[in-house]
Order: C-alpha cells, then sequence, then structure tokens
C-alpha cells in the first residue's frame, strides 16, 4: 500500500542518514579578472572619486560657519554625611573616602552624581529662563525657542574631574558665549534649588535588606541554572514532534490513496457495465450523470474529512481540558496563549452551512462543506489571556468550545446518515426518470439496476476503512504522542519562564536595593550648594566646522567607490573601456544620425 511506501522511505532516510563530516568543499576564487576590470576602467574610478570629493569640498565651503563656547561648572564635594542610628553622626571630609569602603564606592557615586547633573544641563526649565533673559541678544526668528536652544547645547563631564562643561554651538561666536554664560548661571541656580531641598532619610535596615535580596538571587539565579542544565529538554522534544509529524503526514496520504484506489474501483466497473450496454444512446446524459455522482461522492468524502478534522479538534480540546484540570491555577499564565492559539484555529473555520427551513443541511453544486453553525466567542487580548484569568476561566472557555466542537460533529454525522439515504433512494440525482425509460429500454435490466444501486457506496467506503483500521490507529497513536509531547514542552517552557521571571525579579529588587541605599548615602551627603558656576565662556575665534578635509576625504571615498561599482558593471554590460574609442564611437553615432 502507499501508506506503508511512505513510512519505508521515511525509515530508509532514515538508515541513509548522512552528517556533513561526510562531504567536504573545495572552491577556489581567481582575482586576476577583478583587478583586469579595474585597471581597464581606472579612469572611471579615479573620475568618481574626483568629482565626489571635489562637489563634498565645495558643499564644505559654502556651509556657515559653526563656533562652540564652553562654560564650567564645578561639582561641589559633600561637607558632612549624616547616617540615623543611635543618634545623628558627622563626618568630614578627610573621612567620607574611608567610610564609604576605602574610596571605590565613593568615586562610583561620584561618577553617577556627575552623569545626574550632566542630565539636567538640558533641562526645558534652563531653556525657558535663558530664553526670556537673552531675548534682547536672541534676536533671529526661533533663535529664542527654547526648544531651538536645548538643541544648540550639550552637556559634558571632563576626564577625571568633577567639571561639567556646558558646550554651545551657534553661528554666531558672541551669541554662543552669551548662551554658555547664561546657560551655566541658571544650571547653578536650578541644581541648587533642588538638591538643597534634600532632607535626610533613615536607612539602618538599608544594608540587611541588601544582604537578604543578594542572597535569594543567588538561590534564584542557581535554580534556573541548574533547570537548564538538567531539564530543559524542550529544543529535543520540538525535533521529535516535527519527525512524527512528518510521519504522521506520509501515512494519512497513504491512507487517502488507498480509499481512492478502492472507490475508483467501484466506479470503473459501474462504469464498464453501463458502457457496455448503452453508451452510444446516453453518452450526453451519462456525463451528466457521472458529475452528479462525483460531486456526491465529492461531498461524502469531504464530510468525513471535516469530521475527522473536527474529531481532532474536539480531542486536543478535551486534552488541554484535562490538563488545566490537572494543573490548576499554577499553569494558568503558561496555558493562556495556547488555548488562544487553538480558538484562533477553530475560528478559522468558524462560518455557518447552509441550512433549509427545516434546519437540515443543504448542498448545490457551488457548496462547500463549511463548519456547523457559528461559535460566539470573544477573544481577549494576550496580556489579559495570560495574566487575569484563572484556570476556572479557562476551563469554562473549553467546555464551550467542546460543547460546540460536539454539536457540529454530531450535525455532521446525521448529514452523512441523510447522504446515505439520499444515495440509496436515488434522490440526489437529476435526470435518472428521463435516462431510464427513454435510453435504457428495460426498467428492469441488469445494466439499470447495477447503475442504480447507491447501496454498495457505503460497503465500499466500509471495506476500505477496514483495511486501513491498523494504519488509523497508527496515526490516532501518532497524534496522540505528539499532543503529549506539546504539554510537556508547555509546561517545560512555563517552568522555564517562572524560573527566569523569579531570577529577574529578585535581581531587580537586588538592584533597586542597592541602587536606594547609595541614593540615600547621596542625599544623606548632600548639603546646600551641589554645583557652583566657575567658568565662564569667552567667544570662540576659530570655527568648529564644518570639517573640510573630512568631507573631502569622505566623499572622494564614496566616488572610488562609486566608480568601481560603475566599472565592474559597465564591464558586464559589455561598455567599451577605453575612452577614446568610447568617445569616437559616440562622435561617428552623432554624425551618422546628422
Amino acid at each position: 500500500m502507499t501508506g506503508g511506501k511512505g513510512l519505508g522511505k521515511y525509515l530508509g532516510r532514515k538508515r541513509n542518514f548522512m552528517t556533513w563530516e561526510d562531504y567536504s568543499v573545495e572552491e577556489e576564487i581567481d582575482l586576476r579578472q577583478y583587478i583586469d576590470v579595474l585597471l581597464r576602467w581606472w579612469w572611471l574610478i579615479v573620475l568618481g572619486g574626483l568629482l565626489a570629493g571635489g562637489s563634498a569640498f565645495v558643499v564644505s565651503m559654502l556651509m556657515k560657519p559653526t563656533y562652540e563656547a564652553t562654560a564650567g561648572i564645578l561639582m561641589l564635594k559633600s561637607r558632612v554625611e549624616l547616617s540615623l542610628g543611635s543618634g545623628f553622626e558627622s563626618i568630614s571630609d578627610e573621612n567620607l573616602f574611608t567610610a564609604n569602603g576605602g574610596g571605590s564606592a565613593a568615586i562610583e557615586l561620584n561618577k553617577r552624581r556627575l552623569q545626574s547633573l550632566t542630565g539636567m544641563v538640558t533641562d526645558g526649565a534652563i531653556a525657558q529662563t535663558v530664553a526670556d533673559k537673552l531675548s534682547d541678544v536672541l534676536t533671529e526668528e526661533d533663535e529664542g525657542n527654547p526648544s531651538a536652544l536645548v538643541g544648540r547645547v550639550e552637556g559634558q563631564v571632563l576626564a577625571d574631574s568633577d567639571t561639567i562643561q556646558i558646550v554651545v554651538s551657534h553661528h554666531d561666536p558672541e551669541k554662543a558665549a552669551a548662551i554658555a554664560n547664561a546657560w551655566g548661571e541658571m544650571f547653578e541656580r536650578h541644581v541648587n534649588a533642588i538638591y538643597g531641598e534634600a532632607s535626610l532619610t533613615p536607612f539602618a535596615d538599608i544594608h540587611q535588606q541588601v544582604l537578604d535580596a543578594k542572597v535569594e538571587y543567588d538561590q534564584a539565579q542557581e535554580a534556573l541554572v541548574t533547570f537548564l542544565a538538567e531539564e530543559d529538554r524542550a529544543n529535543e522534544l520540538q525535533r521529535q514532534i516535527e519527525e512524527e509529524e512528518a510521519v504522521i503526514a506520509s501515512l494519512r496520504t497513504g491512507r487517502q490513496e488507498d480509499i481512492a484506489v478502492v472507490v475508483n474501483r467501484q466506479v470503473a466497473t459501474q462504469k464498464r457495465l453501463f458502457n457496455t450496454t448503452v453508451v452510444a444512446e446516453v453518452d450526453a446524459k451519462l456525463r451528466m450523470l457521472e458529475n452528479q455522482h462525483d460531486e456526491l461522492l465529492r461531498r461524502f468524502e469531504r464530510a468525513y474529512l471535516r469530521k475527522q478534522r473536527l474529531q481532532d479538534l474536539l480531542d486536543e480540546a478535551l486534552l488541554m481540558r484535562q490538563q488545566l484540570a490537572q494543573g490548576g491555577d499554577a499553569s494558568a499564565n503558561t496555558s493562556g496563549l495556547s488555548l488562544l492559539a487553538f480558538k484562533a484555529r477553530v475560528f478559522a473555520t468558524a462560518d455557518a452551512l447552509p441550512f433549509d427551513s427545516d434546519g437540515k443541511l443543504t448542498f448545490d453544486a457551488t457548496d462547500t462543506l463549511l463548519p456547523f453553525g457559528r461559535l460566539e466567542f470573544q477573544l481577549p487580548s494576550v496580556d489579559g489571556l495570560s495574566m487575569n484569568t484563572t484556570a476556572v476561566e479557562q476551563i469554562a472557555d473549553l467546555d464551550a468550545l467542546i460543547a460546540a466542537l460536539g454539536k457540529e460533529i454530531a450535525a455532521l454525522e446525521t448529514y452523512i446518515q441523510d447522504q446515505a439515504v439520499v444515495w440509496s433512494s436515488n434522490e440526489g440525482y437529476e435526470y435518472l426518470e428521463a435516462l431510464a425509460p427513454e435510453y435504457l429500454g428495460a426498467a428492469d435490466s441488469q445494466a439499470a439496476r447495477a447503475l442504480l444501486r447507491m447501496e454498495d457506496w457505503e460497503g465500499v467506503l466500509l471495506y476500505s476503512s477496514v483495511l486501513n483500521e491498523p494504519l488509523s490507529q497508527e496515526i490516532m497513536r501518532l497524534e496522540d504522542h505528539t499532543r503529549a509531547l506539546r504539554a510537556e514542552i508547555v509546561r517545560l517552557n512555563g517552568l522555564k519562564n517562572t524560573l527566569q521571571q523569579n531570577r529577574d525579579l529578585t535581581w531587580q529588587a537586588y538592584n533597586n536595593l542597592m541602587s536606594k541605599e547609595q541614593e540615600l548615602q547621596i542625599a544623606a551627603a548632600s548639603e546646600g550648594t551641589v554645583v557652583r558656576f566657575a567658568s565662564r565662556a569667552l567667544p570662540p575665534r576659530k570655527p568648529v566646522g564644518p570639517r573640510k578635509m573630512m568631507n573631502t576625504a569622505i566623499g572622494l571615498a564614496v566616488g572610488l567607490m562609486l566608480g568601481v561599482f560603475g566599472a565592474f558593471l559597465l564591464d558586464y554590460i559589455g561598455v567599451e573601456s577605453d575612452p577614446r574609442r568610447l568617445l569616437g564611437r559616440r562622435g561617428a553615432a552623432s554624425q551618422a544620425e546628422g
């Protein structure tokens, strides 16, 4: 049988599997042809570089010069640090670094403080104050706009120092210096107003909380590492699922081909009986009858296939419900996305079957077999499903799906039974009344009785099902095993996500506590003035941009690359590489046209 052959091919491929180590690939690249192209088109490459470099130089010359003025802000060292214990303790500058762990912690805190202050340089409140102060200087359009001022200002930390530089860019050196000085004054006021209001915060047990959080993080990290090293088999299970799905697809193909062979044999037998008696007289009507017969058979087969597909969905829904019932709320978060994906698969075919006025399924030549009724559900969001729904709510959703699928399967079974009755009574065919008496001659002829007897079809399909019973059982076994593997993957992924979330949460708590401890130390060390406007900006003499030589070099490099690309393109097209011949050929073509 074809299904057995497909399984044999699959097993044969497993036996003949060869690794990449059994093969070797040798490649040799000859660079001479590329060098020849570059040598033939050297003039084009040089021309492209000169044109691009010259264009970049001209554009740089036409651009307005940009000047930068720099003002210096000095961050003052803390004079006093207060800690809340049995009383207030005062620590002088000489003891401050020693109290913070030998100096390394204080240096790190100092860097963070400089970064925080540097980020406040471009504060919008400072920009608005500077714009109001320099309203008589910033007279050009949009110069006094706070947003435009922020775009001209940049805060930088001077290396190995406690100095913050306020760098202002402007086309006018005088305005650049004025903006930098005004910005430094406003920045000093703004920062001192904020940090001068800092209050002392008690942190008697903050260090112990940091130590406890570190222990919890180490435990969570160790649990995750152990899981990843010993129990994370999701990739292996996924590969096994893919292999078994390939086997299932092969077996299903073989089963369908076997059914088609049995049905085609029966059709061929009836066609031979009919053609022997009345092929010449009823050729046109016979073709119509055959089309009706094929359509009825196709509907019957589609009904069976549809029933099997819905049964698979029902089995999967029952399995998911069983897993939810066993796992409870602990598995609700991890199974929410699986439930959403399963609903989407059901909704993908959730249109309505055609029904008549009596509530029975009806088809015509253009009808297609669609699912039963409409499944009325509301898809929640992914966040809502994965975080807010309980196991009871998800089981209720599955119960609704199971009921709807069961209702549809029952309707399909009723439809199949009704079709069998219709076929047995010959009610599904047209023109039979005209065929039998007019063209068949005797109504009780053996050929007519053999042609019009549709009861044999149910026996033929039953016989085919009996022959394919072992194949169907193997398919069901593989499908059950595949579903179990998917459930195991969901369980492993859920456990992995839980461990990762626990590790991340403990790390976040530990990091937050460390930051809070350092922030409390910084806040306790704050006393009044934090920064001082120490260095005023002078109008710059030399512009910092545009950089003509750099722009020219970049343009030259881009032009050379474009020239190389054009050389290979023209050589591939077949254009003459000698410029004299190329120009001579174009001149000759122009004279010929003249």
